[in-house]
């Protein structure tokens, strides 16, 4: 293959990966359309409801793990071919289920088919590693540009023609994503600079529980995870308590997931920018600790003083507070293929979600709850000290020395 042509495969496959990640992830926000008449039909407390948030996180860490280990053996086209099916399939049925646990059971399905370890993997396969931070940051960013459309498109049609016919409308969006999908991705050449790690990738497939690094990413990204997928649940929550309008909350809630579209691919370009001087992990967990964590460190704390104020003040934070955790995943994501070669990226990320999966299980339950044993204070106090966490663990990552 001569330079233009992977130039091109690269552009396509970054393309097609980050539309089809974009559409997938419009179920994690649309979700919260439907779940009025849901908790109405069914008579569900807040915690239940809640509940379909979080077993589409463990869908996709469960699924995302399962997937890395399968893509291993079988290719990522194959695995592609089951998920996506059982992804549209879950989503058409959810709107016809008179029961409420197969509902729970299909958003499980639903985030199996979330693949993010999927796409890191083919985007990990064309982009070397001074490339693959923002490569990554770009794709990773259609998580957040997926949810604020989804939350977005979501609030304009139910209106106009109901949450079923959204949730399948959704469905046939994907159906269409998965054809441009196959149209535009293809199988990457072997990258130039891992000619030397082959023999390491082959052992980690083998043994992928025994790599300390995978362990402590996987930690820092379940800290992470609590942060961003439980502010993507209960944002909405907590805004409403303000006495903001619907409409301000859809606003504010579309520019907190939307910002990340942004910060992912700038600070995954960052750490790529730092690989030459500091070295893969270094650079990587850097660009995790400052850029990201601690800027959401900050604006968790200063939330709940700032959005009372005014509405201005409310879109600023709301705003402020998207950009931070989400931006770890372009420099996070990274580090496995990294380590250890793109063909590990598959079972290394897949580890690493798995490990990551509580932290986005627990958070969308546990927060709101506290807030209301508490105060919604203290909920997003919690919701900082986890991304504090994730900077310390960063920091104890980046001085790993492998074997």
């Amino acid at each position: 293959m001569n330079q233009s042509q992977t130039k091109g495969g690269k552009l396509s496959a970054l393309i097609g990966c980050t539309l089809m990640l974009s559409i997938v992830y419009m179920s994690l926000t649309s979700w919260s359309v439907a779940v009025n008449e849901l908790a109405s039909a069914f008579s569900l407390t807040t915690p239940m409801i809640q509940a379909g948030s979080s077993m589409q996180i463990a869908g996709y860490v469960i699924g995302g793990f399962i997937e890395g280990k399968l893509i291993a053996k079988h290719g990522w086209k194959k695995v592609f071919t089951v998920v996506i099916i059982a992804y549209i399939l879950a989503s058409a049925l959810i709107p016809v289920m008179t029961n409420y646990y197969i509902i729970l059971l299909l958003r499980f399905v639903q985030g199996c088919g979330c693949m993010v370890g999927l796409t890191n993997v083919v985007v990990s396969s064309w982009f070397p590693t001074k490339e693959r931070g923002l490569a990554l940051g770009i794709l990773l960013g259609a998580i957040g540009l997926g949810s604020a459309l989804g939350g977005y498109v979501g609030g304009l049609l139910t209106p106009m023609i109901g949450w079923k016919n959204t949730f399948w409308l959704i469905s046939a969006l994907a159906a269409v994503g998965a054809l441009i999908f196959y149209a535009m991705v293809k199988e990457a050449p072997p990258l130039e600079e891992e000619k030397h790690v082959v023999r390491h990738s082959e052992e980690l497939q083998k043994n992928i529980f025994k790599e300390p690094a995978l362990w402590m990413l996987g930690l820092a990204t379940l800290c992470c995870f609590f942060s961003c997928y439980g502010m993507y649940a209960y944002l909405a929550e907590y805004l409403y308590t303000l006495d903001y309008s619907s409409s301000q909350v859809g606003t504010m809630v579309f520019l907190n997931g939307f910002i990340a579209v942004f910060s992912t691919p700038i600070v995954g370009w960052i750490s790529d920018k730092m690989v030459a001087k500091k070295g893969a992990l270094k650079a990587r967990t850097w660009a995790n600790m400052w850029p990201a964590l601690f800027v959401a460190f900050i604006t968790c704390i200063l939330l709940p003083h700032l959005a009372p104020m005014s509405l201005g003040m409310a879109f600023f934070i709301t705003l402020a507070v998207g950009w931070g955790v989400p931006a770890t995943n372009g420099p996070g994501l990274s580090l496995p293929a990294d380590l250890f070669g793109s063909a590990a990226a598959g079972p290394g990320v897949g580890l690493v979600l798995l490990i990551a999966g509580a932290g986005g299980i627990i958070s969308p339950i546990f927060v709101p709850w506290l807030a209301g044993q508490t105060n919604w204070t203290i909920a997003w106090y919690v919701t900082g000290g986890f991304a504090l966490l994730g900077m310390l663990i960063n920091l104890y990552l980046s001085r790993y020395k492998a074997d």
